[in-house]
């Protein structure tokens, strides 16, 4: 069954979640095969092969090099993003960006120094 799969995969099929929960500061480098989201503070560079969710409360500021990323919350730094960057109405981003693909909700901040789109 599809839910019993995302119990133990991330959403994009790939094993594990990383979770970094609000009110929680992490600093520091991150390499994972799995799925991460974010509401609390990330500093630093995340790389995965999976998707990075960046919650309404949460924040990165950093690098980050994923398959797919979401962005509710706060994107501070370089994104590499190799399919889909999401930015919700709520999201900010600023930096420089590289995706293959770009949606951006209406009243969301992307205030960025670079958007190259690969593809």
């Amino acid at each position: 069954m599809a839910s019993d799969k995302k119990g133990a995969y991330g959403e994009s099929g790939l094993l594990g979640l990383n979770k970094i929960s609000g009110g929680t500061t992490f600093k520091g480098d991150v390499v994972s095969n799995g799925d991460f989201r974010i509401d609390g503070r990330f500093e630093g560079t995340i790389t995965t092969d999976g998707r990075i969710v960046v919650g309404k409360d949460g924040s990165i500021e950093g690098t980050v090099n994923c398959a797919d990323a979401e962005v509710e919350g706060t994107m501070s730094g370089v994104m590499n993003v190799k399919d889909v960057l999401s930015v919700k109405s709520s999201g900010t981003v600023s930096g420089m960006v590289c995706t293959n693909k770009l949606t951006i909700e209406l009243g969301a901040i992307f205030d960025v120094t670079s958007c190259e789109m690969k593809g």
